[in-house]
Protein backbone atom coordinates (compact mmCIF):
# COMPACT_ATOMS: atom_id res chain seq x y z
CA UNK A 1 0.00 0.00 0.00
CA UNK A 2 1.67 3.55 -1.08
CA UNK A 3 -0.02 6.68 0.57
CA UNK A 4 0.19 9.60 -1.45
CA UNK A 5 -2.19 12.22 -0.06
CA UNK A 6 -4.13 12.77 3.06
CA UNK A 7 -7.71 14.65 2.79
CA UNK A 8 -9.46 16.10 5.67
CA UNK A 9 -13.11 16.93 6.07
CA UNK A 10 -13.57 19.88 7.46
CA UNK A 11 -16.33 20.52 10.13
CA UNK A 12 -15.98 18.84 13.26
CA UNK A 13 -12.48 17.07 11.89
CA UNK A 14 -10.44 20.47 11.56
CA UNK A 15 -12.56 22.88 13.71
CA UNK A 16 -15.34 21.57 15.77
CA UNK A 17 -18.22 23.64 14.08
CA UNK A 18 -20.66 20.95 14.43
CA UNK A 19 -21.69 20.52 18.08
CA UNK A 20 -21.91 24.35 18.38
CA UNK A 21 -24.03 24.12 15.47
CA UNK A 22 -26.76 21.61 17.35
CA UNK A 23 -26.30 23.66 20.66
CA UNK A 24 -27.20 26.92 19.47
CA UNK A 25 -30.14 25.50 17.62
CA UNK A 26 -30.56 23.83 20.73
CA UNK A 27 -30.90 26.48 22.60
CA UNK A 28 -33.44 28.29 20.38
CA UNK A 29 -35.90 25.90 20.28
CA UNK A 30 -35.48 25.95 24.00
CA UNK A 31 -36.38 29.33 24.41
CA UNK A 32 -39.96 28.65 22.60
CA UNK A 33 -40.16 25.67 25.27
CA UNK A 34 -39.62 22.52 23.02
CA UNK A 35 -36.79 20.22 22.17
CA UNK A 36 -34.88 19.36 19.78
CA UNK A 37 -34.03 15.94 19.40
CA UNK A 38 -30.31 15.55 19.28
CA UNK A 39 -30.45 11.98 17.70
CA UNK A 40 -32.86 13.95 14.84
CA UNK A 41 -30.02 16.47 13.97
CA UNK A 42 -27.35 14.25 13.67
CA UNK A 43 -28.50 11.78 11.03
CA UNK A 44 -27.70 14.95 8.86
CA UNK A 45 -24.17 15.42 10.40
CA UNK A 46 -21.89 15.78 7.12
CA UNK A 47 -24.53 15.63 4.88
CA UNK A 48 -25.79 18.48 2.31
CA UNK A 49 -27.04 21.63 3.98
CA UNK A 50 -30.22 22.62 3.93
CA UNK A 51 -31.85 18.77 3.82
CA UNK A 52 -32.61 19.20 7.14
CA UNK A 53 -35.10 22.67 7.43
CA UNK A 54 -35.05 23.57 11.39
CA UNK A 55 -37.61 26.91 10.88
CA UNK A 56 -39.80 24.49 9.69
CA UNK A 57 -39.06 22.13 12.50
CA UNK A 58 -39.30 24.80 15.14
CA UNK A 59 -42.74 25.48 13.35
CA UNK A 60 -44.32 22.30 13.55
CA UNK A 61 -43.14 21.32 17.27
CA UNK A 62 -44.57 24.58 18.27
CA UNK A 63 -47.57 25.06 16.45
CA UNK A 64 -47.24 28.59 15.20
CA UNK A 65 -45.64 30.72 12.49
CA UNK A 66 -41.81 32.40 13.73
CA UNK A 67 -40.04 34.83 12.23
CA UNK A 68 -37.32 33.44 10.72
CA UNK A 69 -35.16 36.50 9.77
CA UNK A 70 -35.38 37.06 13.80
CA UNK A 71 -34.43 33.41 14.97
CA UNK A 72 -31.82 32.72 12.39
CA UNK A 73 -30.24 36.08 12.97
CA UNK A 74 -30.20 35.22 16.75
CA UNK A 75 -29.06 31.96 16.52
CA UNK A 76 -26.45 32.94 13.89
CA UNK A 77 -24.87 35.36 16.26
CA UNK A 78 -24.71 33.18 18.85
CA UNK A 79 -23.07 30.07 16.42
CA UNK A 80 -20.44 32.04 14.75
CA UNK A 81 -19.20 33.38 18.38
CA UNK A 82 -18.57 29.78 19.41
CA UNK A 83 -17.03 28.65 16.49
CA UNK A 84 -14.21 31.57 16.08
CA UNK A 85 -13.24 31.12 19.25
CA UNK A 86 -12.53 27.13 19.16
CA UNK A 87 -9.46 26.10 18.95
CA UNK A 88 -7.95 23.97 16.05
CA UNK A 89 -8.61 20.04 17.00
CA UNK A 90 -6.03 18.50 18.55
CA UNK A 91 -3.78 16.58 16.48
CA UNK A 92 -4.50 18.41 12.93
CA UNK A 93 -1.57 20.96 13.00
CA UNK A 94 0.70 17.93 13.76
CA UNK A 95 -0.93 16.04 10.99
CA UNK A 96 -0.50 18.89 8.60
CA UNK A 97 2.95 19.46 9.49
CA UNK A 98 3.41 15.67 8.70
CA UNK A 99 2.01 15.18 5.72
CA UNK A 100 4.93 17.98 4.64
CA UNK A 101 7.54 16.51 5.90
CA UNK A 102 6.54 13.25 4.56
CA UNK A 103 5.75 14.33 1.45
CA UNK A 104 2.75 13.79 1.25
CA UNK A 105 0.02 15.82 -0.30
CA UNK A 106 -2.85 17.54 1.65
CA UNK A 107 -5.99 18.13 0.73
CA UNK A 108 -9.54 19.13 2.01
CA UNK A 109 -13.12 18.10 0.80
CA UNK A 110 -16.23 19.27 2.93
CA UNK A 111 -19.75 19.69 1.96
CA UNK A 112 -19.83 23.16 3.51
CA UNK A 113 -18.90 26.24 0.75
CA UNK A 114 -15.61 27.56 0.11
CA UNK A 115 -16.32 31.00 1.89
CA UNK A 116 -16.47 28.67 5.17
CA UNK A 117 -13.91 26.29 4.53
CA UNK A 118 -10.96 28.67 3.34
CA UNK A 119 -12.41 31.63 5.61
CA UNK A 120 -11.20 29.83 8.65
CA UNK A 121 -8.20 27.73 6.88
CA UNK A 122 -6.80 31.42 6.23
CA UNK A 123 -7.99 32.87 9.60
CA UNK A 124 -5.95 29.69 10.89
CA UNK A 125 -3.20 29.73 9.11
CA UNK A 126 -3.55 26.94 7.84
CA UNK A 127 -4.11 26.69 3.90
CA UNK A 128 -0.48 27.29 3.53
CA UNK A 129 -0.71 23.64 4.00
CA UNK A 130 -3.20 22.67 1.76
CA UNK A 131 -2.87 21.92 -2.12
CA UNK A 132 -6.24 21.32 -2.66
CA UNK A 133 -9.79 22.35 -1.19
CA UNK A 134 -13.26 21.13 -2.75
CA UNK A 135 -16.17 22.05 -1.37
CA UNK A 136 -20.01 22.16 -2.22
CA UNK A 137 -19.68 24.78 -4.75
CA UNK A 138 -17.79 22.07 -7.14
CA UNK A 139 -19.62 19.51 -7.47
CA UNK A 140 -22.94 18.15 -8.44
CA UNK A 141 -23.41 15.53 -5.34
CA UNK A 142 -22.09 16.12 -1.96
CA UNK A 143 -21.45 13.26 0.90
CA UNK A 144 -22.36 10.08 1.35
CA UNK A 145 -21.65 10.39 -2.79
CA UNK A 146 -17.95 10.20 -3.34
CA UNK A 147 -17.56 12.90 -5.73
CA UNK A 148 -15.84 15.45 -3.33
CA UNK A 149 -13.35 12.97 -2.66
CA UNK A 150 -12.77 12.28 -6.21
CA UNK A 151 -12.78 15.82 -7.40
CA UNK A 152 -9.56 16.66 -4.30
CA UNK A 153 -7.74 13.61 -5.36
CA UNK A 154 -7.58 14.89 -8.97
CA UNK A 155 -6.99 18.23 -8.21
CA UNK A 156 -3.83 16.65 -6.19
CA UNK A 157 -2.82 14.69 -9.13
CA UNK A 158 -3.35 11.34 -6.68
CA UNK A 159 -5.11 7.91 -7.70
CA UNK A 160 -7.81 7.53 -4.97
CA UNK A 161 -6.09 4.26 -3.90
CA UNK A 162 -3.09 6.25 -2.68
CA UNK A 163 -5.83 8.71 -0.42
CA UNK A 164 -6.22 8.52 3.26
CA UNK A 165 -9.41 10.49 4.47
CA UNK A 166 -9.88 11.56 7.86
CA UNK A 167 -13.56 11.72 8.59
CA UNK A 168 -15.89 12.01 11.89
CA UNK A 169 -19.08 11.18 10.27
CA UNK A 170 -21.46 8.15 9.01
CA UNK A 171 -22.11 10.36 5.85
CA UNK A 172 -18.56 11.12 5.07
CA UNK A 173 -16.96 7.51 5.78
CA UNK A 174 -19.16 6.40 3.20
CA UNK A 175 -18.66 9.13 0.62
CA UNK A 176 -14.71 8.01 1.24
CA UNK A 177 -14.94 4.23 1.25
CA UNK A 178 -17.48 4.43 -2.43
CA UNK A 179 -14.57 6.83 -3.43
CA UNK A 180 -12.20 3.44 -2.79
CA UNK A 181 -9.96 5.84 -0.50
CA UNK A 182 -8.63 4.60 3.12
CA UNK A 183 -10.69 5.91 6.05
CA UNK A 184 -9.89 7.08 9.28
CA UNK A 185 -12.73 7.88 11.47
CA UNK A 186 -12.72 10.54 14.76
CA UNK A 187 -16.04 11.05 15.93
CA UNK A 188 -16.68 14.10 18.02
CA UNK A 189 -19.41 14.94 20.45
CA UNK A 190 -21.72 14.89 17.70
CA UNK A 191 -21.42 12.08 16.05
CA UNK A 192 -19.98 9.70 18.85
CA UNK A 193 -23.03 7.39 18.20
CA UNK A 194 -23.17 7.05 14.79
CA UNK A 195 -22.49 3.49 12.81
CA UNK A 196 -18.60 3.61 11.37
CA UNK A 197 -17.54 0.40 11.70
CA UNK A 198 -17.02 0.89 7.70
CA UNK A 199 -14.12 3.24 8.58
CA UNK A 200 -10.41 1.63 8.12
CA UNK A 201 -9.79 2.57 11.33
CA UNK A 202 -11.23 4.70 14.14
CA UNK A 203 -9.36 7.06 16.71
CA UNK A 204 -10.71 9.13 20.03
CA UNK A 205 -8.35 11.85 18.66
CA UNK A 206 -5.62 12.68 16.01
CA UNK A 207 -3.47 13.23 19.20
CA UNK A 208 -3.15 10.02 19.95
CA UNK A 209 -1.51 8.49 16.87
CA UNK A 210 1.06 10.20 14.42
CA UNK A 211 0.52 10.39 11.01
CA UNK A 212 3.85 8.23 10.31
CA UNK A 213 1.99 5.33 12.70
CA UNK A 214 -1.05 5.98 11.36
CA UNK A 215 -0.10 4.96 7.94
CA UNK A 216 2.10 1.83 9.08
CA UNK A 217 -1.57 0.75 11.26
CA UNK A 218 -3.63 0.74 7.81
CA UNK A 219 -0.85 -1.14 6.38
CA UNK A 220 -0.89 -3.92 8.61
Amino acid sequence: MTIEAVIFDFDGVILETETPDYETWRDEFADHSVELDRSLWAGFVGGRPGIFDPYGHLEKLTGHTIDRDIVGSRRRKRYLSQVESSPILPGVVDYMIGAEILGLKLGVASSSSHQWVEGHLNNRDLMRYVGAVRCRDDVTNVKPDPELFLSAAAALGVAPAQCVVIEDSANGVTAAKRAGMYCVVVPNSMTIDMAVDHADLRLRSLGDVTLSDLIERLRT
